[in-house]
């Protein structure tokens, strides 16, 4: 009996170390892939209650955002000729919900005018993710952004 409680034991301390590992691996991977050169390829803004959702790519027309590896960001607003400097942080969420296990991503903006004031921040959700498409969900008290972004070199 007490054999079958250190194996019980050990496999469920198993359980938890090879999701702990995969699930740092993952979030390295996906912070591998978001360095770099970002262009606002669309943006649209559903306002809460709206049926349809406000194309508003023109307001971010040539903007670029740069994430480092050091989390460091900069956001470089084009329309307005002000580079924006800045930190990012890439949040792995693991959710269970009847038996299934659901992972999300999460990248948080912090961005700074030029006297280290807070300017404006984006909380979002990373619906894709891969080498060349980033795709974000930002919401806030009066509706939802979305942002589509394509890295450019």
């Amino acid at each position: 009996m007490e054999q079958m409680k250190r194996l019980a034991l050990l496999c469920s301390i198993s359980i938890f170390l090879f999701t702990a590992c995969s699930d740092n691996a993952r979030l390295n991977r996906k912070e591998d892939r978001l360095i770099g050169f970002w262009e606002f390829e669309k943006a649209t803004f559903k306002e809460d209650g709206a049926l349809f959702r406000d194309n508003i790519t023109d307001d971010f027309e040539g903007d670029v955002l740069e994430f480092y590896s050091n989390y460091e960001a900069v956001y470089d607003d084009v329309s307005a000729g002000i580079l924006f400097f800045g930190d990012w942080e890439l949040i792995l969420d693991r959710d269970s919900f009847d038996g299934e296990e659901d992972v999300e991503f999460f990248l948080d903006m912090r961005f700074f005018d030029e006297f280290n004031r807070p300017a404006f921040d984006y909380f979002t959700s990373v619906t894709t993710l891969t080498n060349n498409r980033l795709e974000l969900i930002a919401s806030n008290p009066r509706g939802r952004f979305t942002f589509k972004l394509r890295r450019i070199e």
